[in-house]
């Protein structure tokens, strides 16, 4: 772990921020937040010592809300609280999204609302500082406070189960739980707030990654790039638009289709050439809609209950709630879809000789029997359809329940949001790759390659240094090389 620390207290995180802490980078807590701290802990205690009705501090929680929690069964109602919500089940979320869940509770519990000890939010930091990642399972939370990833964490936390003793090998000390911490750790929607951090991340990666492919693919058609025109986004102002035609004429800055040294072969492309602009920064507004809910919920607290010093007492809330972050992932989805779809229609455009001219499949033999690229349009429609389906909102799967005794009556699946971004985003990248495959085979057949704009050109060289020009047999190489560059820092 390298690098100045992040200190929770002198600023609000950004999702940034969290897939730093999710990669490895240290955080701790700042003098600022222990203060903030230690004044809502003060009137919490008061609140303890007074007897009064607190949730989750002197009652129960949940269907038990009603049950009062005696002073002397405080330390066992904190492990059995977190046990009890250990209920997680199938697979195990990589060690980045744990990380990252970590790094969110511990900043919204430093936000000073929640009434715990700086202690609490010291263990997280603490336990980052290891080499040991407790083992979370990605399904049981319904997005109303995410208590199963983050009792299994807490569990770890205070020295239970294997991954406690690990930690503690690693040279963690176990933290013993104050009256309300338990509730504390598991009342929050840091599984849904940190994995969506590494989702945007991931989509935004996946969109620059796009428009790559796209810039690339125009080249290969000898593509009409009035449709990339200034004025386009001047006269129709949407957001994203002007960003992504700033980008694209970078991408082909210096080539013969932007120079005009090389004309378009059609007055009209395909709408998936022609209107990338305006699907690419429909993507980029959905996903700035979503990063600016994120940043919101990194800077705020979402505990309940929640102390207000200035009225000594502390008050139950609707904070838990995370509609406007899982809306947020639906958007961002439905937006990347978007851009997702046309790179599938490219690739198909491109295997088709009747938009290019050229051969179908690409094939460098017009007379060979083989195949050429013919049948990666297959594989290509396989990746758009899965990127789609993982498209459809999940905020509207909400039946009535009968949790928690009726009480808990609302859900809003953020985790299930978070994760389909992340998986979307992949698969998009992945996307990418193929039509950059396709792009370059295209661009041989032309023997265009001085002809390329310099964003292109690197595009292209990426690419052929690891997928060779296709015989007529079936394409070779190695595609996960060229999905990694397309996520690297050397993508132009």
């Amino acid at each position: 772990m390298t690098g100045a620390p992040l200190v929770l207290g002198d600023g609000p995180l950004r999702p940034e921020d969290v897939v730093a802490v999710a990669h490895g980078r240290r955080i701790v807590l700042g003098q600022a937040a222990r203060e903030r701290m230690l004044a809502s802990r003060a009137v919490l205690e008061a609140a303890f010592t007074r007897g009064d009705a607190v949730y989750g501090l002197t009652t129960g929680v949940g269907a038990i809300k009603t049950v009062p929690v005696a002073p002397e069964e405080q330390a066992e109602f904190q492990v059995r609280l977190l046990r009890a919500h250990r209920v997680g089940h199938g697979e195990l979320a990589p060690p980045p999204f744990v990380r990252a869940v970590m790094a969110v509770r511990a900043a919204g519990l430093a936000v000073g609302m929640a009434g715990v000890r700086p202690d609490l939010a010291e263990a997280f930091c603490a336990a980052l500082d290891t080499p040991v990642t407790p083992r979370v399972h990605q399904l049981g939370s319904i997005g109303q406070a995410d208590l199963s990833q983050l009792a299994e964490i807490g569990l770890a936390l205070i020295g239970h189960g294997e991954d406690g003793a690990a930690l503690a090998a690693a040279g963690y000390s176990p933290i013993v739980l104050a009256p309300r911490e338990a509730h504390a750790i598991v009342c929050a929607n840091s599984y849904s707030v940190g994995v969506a951090c590494l989702a945007l991340h991931r989509a935004d990666l996946a969109l620059r990654a796009l428009d790559v492919s796209a810039a690339t693919s125009l080249e290969a058609l000898c593509g009409n790039v009035d449709a990339l025109h200034p004025a386009i986004a001047a006269v129709r102002p949407h957001q994203g638009v002007a960003m992504t035609i700033e980008r694209l004429h970078k991408l082909l800055r210096g080539g013969g289709l932007l120079t005009g040294a090389r004309r378009p072969r059609m007055l009209q492309d395909p709408l998936a050439f022609k209107v990338v602009p305006q699907t690419h920064g429909a993507a980029r507004a959905a996903l700035g809609h979503c990063r600016d809910n994120l940043e919101v919920e990194l800077a705020s607290s979402g505990d309940s209950p929640i102390v207000l010093a200035g009225e000594d007492r502390a008050i139950s809330t609707g904070n838990h709630d995370i509609t406007p972050v899982a809306i947020g992932l639906d958007y961002a989805r439905l937006g990347l879809a978007q851009a997702v779809t046309i790179a599938g229609e490219r690739v198909q455009k491109l295997l088709d000789g009747s938009f290019t001219g050229l051969t179908t499949g690409l094939r460098p033999d017009p007379d060979s029997p083989g195949d050429g690229l013919a049948i990666v349009a297959n594989g290509a429609a396989s990746l758009a359809a899965e990127a789609r389906l993982l498209a459809h909102p999940v905020t509207l799967e909400q039946p009535t329940s009968g949790i928690a005794a009726g009480i808990e009556d609302r859900i809003t699946n953020a985790p299930t949001a978070a994760r389909r971004l992340h998986d979307m985003a992949g698969l998009a990248v992945r996307l990418a790759a193929v039509e950059l495959i396709c792009a370059a085979q295209a661009i041989d057949l032309r023997g265009i390659t001085g002809e390329l704009g310099e964003g292109t050109l690197r595009a292209y060289q990426a690419t052929r240094e690891s997928i060779p020009f296709t015989t007529p047999e079936a394409a070779d190489g190695d595609i996960d090389a060229l999905q990694s560059w397309l996520t690297s820092d050397d993508l132009p």
